[in-house]
């Protein structure tokens, strides 16, 4: 049956132990060629892969009448864990009519390796190809690995009804750190192939692998192909376990006020800093500034308007001014302000955070981060600075990305619409903002345009939303009252959140009257969230009554990569659907501003991509209206709760980015 062995003999070159490379195999999941092996992919790491494997066994005697594409995505979701998905799209070479496709599927695949290593035993996975899928891909497999130097086995057991029906084997031999070979028996057929990988910081962006495949049971199959790009899931701006090599030391700028300050007394210091502080910050762009102090305390309130991708770095910022200034307090209290209300409050020992800055080790560290607590528990205190650098009526234009997609449908493998949407905002008052969004078409494909199939979802130039929005803080509950129009229609909705440590609960209500019908829509939904610190990880589980005014309930695992969000979802209504989604901020790190009007980009860019659960009959219909939840350009959770990371969990579990803003930003 292991008809591969015979010919690891030739392989008489030089071999090279060390750790092997792991990337997606044909089948998308991490693997050899067809099988899976035990390793997943690495967390935090995406990895691409487009190859022309005519997958589908039923078509084997007549394989050259068909072309394949094979679209992979494979993530790294959790440590032990990884989550694929896959687009296949077979067809006719010569099309016999409007429908040429012989297969074109959407899938979701997903394996998990147990977390018990011991250096005498295999790795062992366990995993589902195409959930919930049809024959032609599906399969539930238990795999083990093992290394041997250059040499790594792999065996396993399926149940399917094609590939990995039974027992499979194959085995990988690592000639170089870039070149391998691969050979395997899949239950049906015995494969070879290579693969050759990009040395290791060979392309700053990530990796590339290329490979080549063919199968010694099936005469008519041609040589395979397969092009791998494998990169890491956002930016980390030092994690809590990164530790600089070097410590940097701390020097102060040129700026003279700067020299002229370090040169005063104490009490000099005492009496000017607060001044020069405030003209540090409202320099760097802040804006509603706050300042007072006691003895032995600094107070800051500021709103920040210029760090668009995370708020943890302005807090940096303005704890980095703190250090370089050199202020003579023993303790901090920070608060974090949107639309000139007050949202949280830092403090800590500013002692300790000068040590942290100056001298980073774990002591230093540990020793900071336990003195930093947040909470909203406001205290009046004595201001010597009252809302410098107003916030109100500057003109903030954000410049946003829209996308419709129809992906995998018996039409064509991908349509598209793309759209600019322009977000217009004023902040009219303390908690009082205005906001207008506008959406225009600039590229669609073909099925999009005039004569297409999904030509009714382009709407062409069109006035979203002009809504006002009344913002009010009570500690830890936050309500947004917003008034106006609405995709065509007039009404408002009230968006209720309390956060308190890592549990947030939302309620969303909502009455809109429909202009040009007689239709009105009432939705009503309740959302739990928990954030797990360790995992940068939230579930939310959403219930209640959609903006189609279908019930029911949908389920969302989320996970921060740096600025990258990623999430999975199941939907449960009038139809299932299950899909996936990622965030990310279209914007710089820090944006410019000016006294006047200020031009960035949208700072959490949305795309899902999802799909109906097939039914028992195999049907599986473009339903794109259900379990939708409407959102504003004003939700809690991204205007006031920093994309749900403002609590003191995620804070401390990246306090290490205040650093980074330190000698990135205060002290470059």
């Amino acid at each position: 049956m292991f008809k591969y062995f015979y010919f690891l003999p030739l392989f008489s070159i030089s071999l090279h132990a060390g750790s092997f490379y792991n990337s997606s195999s044909f089948q998308g999941y991490t693997g050899i060629i067809n099988i899976p092996t035990a390793e997943v992919m690495r967390d935090g790491k995406i990895e691409f892969q487009i190859s022309n494997q005519v997958d589908a066994t039923r078509i084997r005697d007549s394989r050259d009448e068909y072309t394949a594409k094979h679209y992979f995505v494979n993530f790294g979701f959790l440590p032990n864990l990884e989550i694929t998905g896959r687009l296949a799209n077979i067809e006719y070479k010569v099309p016999p009519g409007n429908y040429d496709f012989l297969d074109r599927d959407l899938s979701a695949s997903f394996k998990y390796q147990i977390p018990f290593y011991h250096q005498y035993l295999p790795k062992i996975a366990i995993g589902i190809q195409d959930i919930n899928g049809n024959d032609r891909y599906n399969a539930k497999y238990i795999v083990a690995s093992k290394q041997y130097s250059f040499f790594r086995g792999t065996i396993g057991y399926g149940f399917a009804s094609q590939r990995l029906d039974g027992l499979f084997a194959g085995a990988e031999l690592k000639a170089n750190d870039w070149f391998y070979l691969l050979s395997e028996y899949d239950s049906k057929d015995t494969h070879l192939g290579l693969k050759v990988t990009t040395p290791e910081e060979f392309f700053n962006f990530g990796e590339v692998s290329f490979m080549a495949k063919t199968n010694l049971d099936d005469e008519n199959e041609n040589i395979n192909i397969a092009l791998n790009l494998k990169i890491n899931l956002g930016i980390k701006h030092h994690s809590r376990q990164e530790y600089a090599q070097v410590t940097p030391t701390v020097e102060h700028t040129s700026n003279s006020i700067t020299k002229k300050y370090n040169t005063l007394s104490v009490e000099n210091k005492n009496i000017n800093s607060i001044e020069l502080l405030k003209e540090k910050l409202v320099n760097f762009g802040f804006e509603n500034i706050d300042i007072g102090n006691t003895p032995s305390k600094i107070y800051v309130a500021y709103e920040n308007n210029i760090f668009d991708h995370n708020e943890i770095d302005a807090l940096g910022a303005v704890l980095g001014y703190m250090v370089e200034l050199d202020l003579p307090y023993q303790t901090f209290e920070i608060v974090i302000k949107k639309s000139n209300l007050k949202v949280k409050k830092v403090i800590g020992d500013l002692g300790k955070y000068k040590r942290f800055i100056k001298n980073l080790s774990q002591r230093s560290r540990m020793e900071f981060e336990n003195s930093l607590h947040v909470n909203t528990n406001f205290t009046d205190i004595d201001l010597k600075v009252k809302n410098a650098n107003s916030s109100y009526f500057k003109t903030r234009v954000e410049l946003g990305v829209g996308v419709k997609t129809f992906v995998g449908t018996e039409i064509s493998v991908f349509d598209y619409l793309l759209s600019a949407r322009p977000y217009i905002h004023w902040n009219l008052y303390k908690g009082l903002d205005l906001g207008v969004l506008y959406d225009f078409p600039i590229l669609k494909s073909k099925e999009f345009k005039s004569d297409g199939v999904f030509q009714i979802y382009d709407e062409g130039n069109k006035l979203e939303s002009v809504m006002l929005h009344k913002s009010d803080i009570f500690g830890n509950l936050i309500n947004v009252f917003s008034l106006g129009f609405y995709d065509n229609q007039l009404g408002g909705f009230d968006n209720i959140s309390y956060a308190l440590d890592n549990h947030t609960f939302r309620l969303k209500l909502g009455y809109l009257d429909d202009i040009d019908a007689d239709e009105i829509r009432k939705i009503a939904l309740a959302t739990y969230g928990y954030y797990s610190p360790n995992y940068d990880a939230y579930i939310e589980l959403t219930s209640g009554k959609y903006y189609n005014q279908d019930n029911g309930f949908d389920l969302q695992v989320k996970r921060y990569f740096g600025e990258t969000l990623i999430r999975f979802f199941y939907q449960n209504g009038t139809d299932e659907y299950v899909g996936i989604g990622f965030e990310l901020p279209l914007t710089p790190r820090r944006v410019a501003n000016s006294p006047y009007v200020q031009f960035k980009g949208t700072n959490n860019f949305s795309y899902q991509l999802r799909s109906v659960v097939r039914s028992n009959d195999g049907q599986n219909f473009v339903k794109p209206g259900g379990a939708k939840n409407p959102k504003t350009e004003f939700e809690i959770e991204d205007r006031f709760l920093n994309r749900n990371r403002l609590t003191e969990a995620y804070i401390k579990n990246h306090i290490l980015r205040l650093r980074d803003i330190y000698f990135t930003y205060v002290q470059p």
